[in-house]
Parts: C-alpha cells; sequence; structure tokens
C-alpha cells in the first residue's frame, strides 16, 4: 500500500527525491527491488525521466550489486552531472562495498577538496579509514568534524571510531550511542556497537545490538556476519551459518563470507561443502600482479588442503599446499606458506623425494621452533637418504 502511493506521488511530481528515497527503504529485497524498478522502466511517464537514473544507481549501490547496467548508468550521470558530489558519492559508496579503499579513499578526497566543510558521510569515509589503519588521518578527521559541528550524529560516529582504534571500547560505545539518540535513523551505529563488545568479548550485548542492526535494516550485510561471528564465539556453529549465509546473500561477491562460511562447515565436518566454500572464496581473491603472475590468498590454499587431507584426497591437498607455498615467491613469507613449506618437505620425504625434500626443509626459517626443528631433522634425514 505504501510503495502504491509513493509510486502515484513520483508520477506526479518526479523530482521528490525524498519519496524515492522512502520507497528505497521500503524493499526489503533484491528481488523487490528490481521488480518495482523493471516497473517504473516499462512506465511511459516515467521510463525516460532522469530521476529514474539517480533511482537505479542508488538502488544497485544499496544491495550490494554491481552489475555493467550501474556503471553504464553511473558514468552516464557523471558526464551529465560532473561536479555534483551526489554522484561521486555513490562512486565513493560502491568502491567502499567493492572493498576498493584506495580508489574509495581517492573519490572522497576529491569530495572533501569540492567542499571542505561537508559533515555528511564522513562517518562512511572514517570507517574505512579505521579499517584501512591510517591512525593519523582518522585523528585528523575527528578534530576537524568535532571542530564543525561536535554534536552531529556524523561526528560522534567519527569520534567512536577514533577511541576504537585507541582500544577504548567503552568510549567508542559511549559515542555510538549519542548518535543514535541524535539521530534514530543512524543504522550503522547498532552494527559498531555490536563490533565494539564482541571487541570487548560480551557476545550477548553484541548480538543484542546486531539484532537490532537488522531488525532495522535487513540490508546491511555487516550485521548479519557480525551475528554470524558472535555466534561462533559461542561454539552455536548452525546458528552463525545461517547468519553468514543471509550475509553472503547480501554480499556475495566478498572473500570474508565465503571463508566464514567454510568455517563453519568444517567445524560441524561437513567437509564436502566446506571445500565449495573455500574454493568460491579462492576464486573470489585470485587476482594477477604487473607482470602477469597470479595472486592469491595463501590462508585459502591451506585451509583447502588441510580439509582435503581430513577427507583422505592426497592429490588435492598437495594441490593446495603448492598453492600455498608458491605464494611465497609472490607475496612473501607467511604463516601458512611457511606450515605448506613443512607438509611438501615431510610428503616429500615419504615419498622418497630425498632432493626436493632437502630445498624445502633446509630454507624454512619462520615459524614456531617445533616446526623448525622437525624441517632440520627432515633436512638431515633426506641429506643421509640422498
Amino acid at each position: 500500500m505504501a510503495q502504491a502511493n509513493l509510486y502515484k506521488s513520483i508520477k506526479l511530481f518526479p523530482f521528490n527525491w525524498s519519496c524515492w528515497q522512502e520507497l528505497i527503504t521500503s524493499f526489503t529485497s533484491f528481488e523487490e527491488a528490481i521488480s518495482f524498478l523493471s516497473k517504473i522502466k516499462n512506465s511511459k511517464h516515467l521510463s525516460s525521466h532522469i530521476m529514474v537514473q539517480f533511482f537505479e544507481v542508488v538502488v544497485l549501490q544499496e544491495f550490494y550489486h554491481q552489475s555493467p547496467s550501474l556503471f553504464t548508468t553511473l558514468s552516464q550521470l557523471q558526464d551529465l552531472f560532473p561536479k555534483f558530489s551526489f554522484v561521486k558519492l555513490q562512486q565513493f559508496l560502491i568502491s567502499y562495498h567493492n572493498l576498493d579503499y584506495f580508489t574509495a579513499e581517492h573519490i572522497f578526497d576529491e569530495i572533501l577538496a569540492q567542499d571542505p566543510l561537508r559533515l555528511d558521510d564522513l562517518d562512511t569515509y572514517s570507517n574505512m579509514l579505521y579499517v584501512m589503519e591510517k591512525r593519523s588521518k582518522l585523528t585528523y578527521l575527528a578534530h576537524f568534524a568535532s571542530s564543525i559541528d561536535k554534536y552531529r550524529p556524523e561526528t560522534c560516529c567519527i569520534l567512536a571510531n577514533y577511541h576504537s582504534m585507541k582500544s577504548e571500547h567503552e568510549m567508542a560505545i559511549m559515542y555510538y550511542k549519542r548518535a543514535l539518540l541524535l539521530d534514530k535513523n543512524c543504522l550503522s551505529a547498532y552494527t559498531l556497537i555490536g563490533h565494539e563488545f564482541v571487541e570487548l568479548k560480551n557476545s550477548h550485548a553484541a548480538i543484542e545490538s546486531y539484532r537490532k542492526a537488522v531488525d532495522i535494516n535487513a540490508k546491511d550485510f555487516r550485521a548479519w556476519y557480525g551475528l554470524g561471528q558472535a555466534y561462533e564465539v559461542l561454539d552455536m556453529h548452525l546458528y552463525a551459518l545461517y547468519y553468514y549465509q543471509r550475509a553472503t546473500k547480501l554480499q556475495s561477491n566478498d572473500k570474508r563470507m565465503w571463508i566464514a562460511i567454510g568455517g563453519c562447515f568444517e567445524k560441524i565436518e561437513q567437509y564436502e561443502e566446506a571445500i565449495k566454500s573455500f574454493e568460491k572464496a579462492l576464486t573470489i581473491s585470485t587476482s594477477a600482479d604487473e607482470q602477469g603472475n597470479t595472486l592469491i590468498d595463501p590462508h585459502i590454499a591451506y585451509r583447502l588442503a588441510t580439509i582435503s587431507e581430513k577427507l583422505g584426497n592426497l592429490q588435492n591437498t598437495e594441490k593446495y599446499m603448492k598453492l600455498c607455498f608458491n605464494q611465497e615467491f609472490e607475496i612473501g613469507i607467511t604463516d601458512d606458506t611457511c606450515k605448506a613449506r613443512l607438509w611438501l618437505a615431510r610428503y616429500s620425504l615419504n615419498q622418497k623425494n630425498f632432493n626436493y625434500a632437502y630445498e624445502l626443509a633446509k630454507d624454512l626459517q619462520h615459524g614456531n621452533s617445533h616446526d623448525i626443528e622437525e624441517a632440520r631433522g627432515i633436512a638431515r634425514e633426506a641429506r643421509n637418504r640422498m
């Protein structure tokens, strides 16, 4: 009923952006939003109207759906309104949701250069700086926002991020709650309060905050993901799995979601499903450097190897261990590449491939003392049997 009346209002006066915003808020699923968008595009009154393009961009951005049509429409709007900060903000949010933080940072810096006293959406920018661990920039931003208006909800969220960065989690929670007092529609604050309670090891309070977040805004994948993490801490893996799957439905191109799902399946010993999830995460994480070398996340490859070993599939275990170990030459030594090197050395020794076992074991210099000592033992035995 509400959507029908909003649609009537839009047909009478399409430039009423607040009406479009109410429509977006009313959508509970991406399918519902796309269905309504198709209805508008097929309407003879609105199909060619410029406001439909703005509506489409915001809908696709809010549901984390990065389709070719999104970038085409966004490019058209950018050509029409090259200095319109709203269009640039959508570009920033798309890059931010796609975890392309450096591009997002560059875009928001351009917005601030154009409007130096802007506080709108500065809280989202501070969230990104927090994740990027840009301490000095976030500190400056906190002082800057406070000097402009310390009673804006955005300023309170920035100050909360600043205190969270300093591990002052109680202070962070206080500022997030102040943001909610100033603006009850500051929806991300509930999710961020949940994160702070997780840091304080208070899983039950975190769950309560995340539940408030998803009750108000079911489109926030971070709240669903947070619920999954909180239940995982409580060893309630089936609950955690459900919430991770809800998060993945909203943000399917985030490898963290698939890693979390894979971890839950591994805990409940559904190893085949765990492998499918980690393989999806591996596909998402795969990229190439400037020389064309394939880069992957060695942690995902190592997890795939250990699960394959639990299934007794030594062929796949060896494949993924080699995949993990080879990243040592591309991205450097990590705990996972060291473990993979040790496993391959042990496996090669058992297969009587003494030269390869020796080469692998003798160069293992990182890891815990037990692993280094085991590698030395493998190197000695391999050398004696060569």
